[in-house]
């Protein structure tokens, strides 16, 4: 069994203490607990089940709990032990901490005291365990199960490298941060971090770039009927949908103060209110996070928590840009060239040998998705029975009968392709809007997939709804 869901053990010779303490941790979502009122077996159950944190009574008769804390960190150190005791006094408490007790309180025992020490506990055992399996993966280049990544195509060993971390944090509970730049393929990672987690539930991703703080609630924490106008009846958030499953949030970075603050609380308390609701919900979803923006940077400039950004890196998970593991681009190539084909109904034309290695050398500032896309047009285009290096050249730069080599299109300072943007300039007759351009990309997109919604929603990184929706709209109007 994973750490993940290891138990939570109970020792205390007073049943209805226990089963106290049990139904508080079940109320903040700690519902695998097992409990032991007889101290006699305790060690034996501590020896036989997966064990996250173990909470211990000292006063006890047969077997004290001094004597099972002694035994307990001496053969099993590396479970946090949470000492519960009606004694209060220094002593005692000093006593059992060097014992090695992680945490120690008395009865009564606080309810926000004793899941914070749960909590916390459970953190570490987490974090104990990451460190042990990342040691062991120290010096591997590939997955243990190579198969589970396979609707990733790569050859590159840095991509390898993500792979065996995914594996390590797979079975943890806490957040993933994925950063890297645009187009390199964050929500396929989180997916794989998704279908390696082992969880039952659903992958349910949403960006998050551009709603405000009551969006923002009413999407993933959902509402009660009557909340705010129009709230006819009662909606289900996405956490919702989520639960026992994966929460993905994309572009992390954009979301704004009010909102992350909620997002702190759910990550912090894993609960949450819905709109309208005057009591929490209790949230069962892993989330897992990706941004191409600099959140340390960010957070320097006060634009994002601190608190947050610590909360977030739990995990994080850097993807290299494509220019830095070029081995790949042929291979992509050849998987999208094919894609393409069967997408677009189209014989498959014949390649000029020189082709993929002169692509190779372009340092794709869109990385991935614009060499989906750069595939997509050639294929879209072509009316022969060869694609040339030339009809690689006009997309390029846009410049029909131009011969620049790739590398000729360098990135300024901005990281801006500069040909790119004069042609854009050029078209619009000054510098476009960003709903303009959002536009002129659909149209792009449909007119190289000769009408197909689908093949346009995959050359542009959307769903297919946000095609036909734009098509609608143009229909209307």
């Amino acid at each position: 069994m994973e750490r993940a869901h290891a138990s939570i053990l109970i020792v205390d010779d007073e049943p209805l203490t226990a089963e106290f303490y049990q139904a508080i941790l079940a109320e903040h979502g700690y519902s695998d607990t097992v409990l032991c009122h007889d101290s006699r077996v305790a060690m034996e159950l501590v020896g036989s089940e997966p064990l996250s944190v173990i909470l211990l009574d000292l006063n006890m008769p047969h077997v004290s709990g001094e004597e099972l804390l002694s035994q307990i960190t001496e053969r099993y150190p590396e479970i946090p032990v949470v000492v519960i005791t009606a004694v209060d006094r220094i002593e005692t408490a000093v006593d059992c901490m060097k014992q090695g007790a992680f945490d120690f309180m008395t009865k009564p025992v606080d309810e926000a005291r004793m899941v914070g020490a749960v909590r916390n506990a459970r953190r570490l055992r987490e974090l104990q365990d990451q460190v042990q399996i990342m040691q062991q993966n120290e010096s591997r280049a590939e997955p243990h199960d190579p198969e589970r990544f396979r609707g990733i195509i790569t050859v590159s060993a840095s991509m390898k490298r993500v792979f065996v971390q995914l594996e390590a944090i797979a079975a943890t509970p806490w957040p993933v941060l994925i950063t890297g730049e645009s187009g390199t393929g964050k929500e396929l990672i989180a997916r794989a971090a998704h279908d390696l987690s082992g969880r039952s539930g659903e992958f349910v991703a949403v960006n998050v770039a551009g709603l405000d703080g009551t969006m923002f609630s009413d999407t993933l924490f959902g509402h009660r009927k009557g909340a705010f106008t129009g709230a006819d009846g009662a909606r289900q958030g996405l956490i919702e949908q989520a639960n026992r499953g994966t929460l993905f949030l994309d572009e992390i970075g954009d979301l704004d103060q009010q909102s992350q603050v909620k997002l702190l609380r759910l990550l912090q308390e894993g609960e949450y209110y819905p709109l309208g609701a005057d009591r929490p919900s209790l949230s069962g979803a892993r989330v897992v996070v990706a941004t191409n923006a600099d959140l340390e940077l960010l957070q320097q400039q006060g634009a994002f928590r601190r608190d947050l950004y610590y909360r977030l890196v739990s995990h994080r998970i850097q993807l290299p840009p494509l220019r830095d593991r070029a081995e790949d681009i042929p291979v992509l190539f050849t998987h999208f060239f094919h894609e393409a084909c069967d997408t677009l109904k189209r014989t498959p034309p014949e390649l000029q040998p020189e082709l993929l290695e002169y692509i190779s050398r372009y340092r794709f500032p869109g990385n991935v998705r614009e060499l989906q896309a750069l595939v997509y047009d050639l294929v879209g285009r072509n009316s022969g029975e060869r694609v040339t290096i030339e009809a690689v050249r006009e997309y390029l730069h846009g410049l029909p009968g131009s011969s620049p080599e790739p590398e000729a299109a360098e990135l300024d300072d901005d990281g801006a392709d500069l040909p790119t943007v004069a042609r854009l300039i050029r078209s619009f007759g000054g510098f476009p809007k960003l709903k303009d351009v959002e536009s002129w990309l659909i149209d792009e997109a449909l007119r190289i997939s000769g009408g197909n919604q689908s093949a346009a929603a995959s050359m542009l990184g959307v769903s297919q709804s946000t095609i036909s929706r734009r098509a609608k709209h143009t229909k209307d109007m």
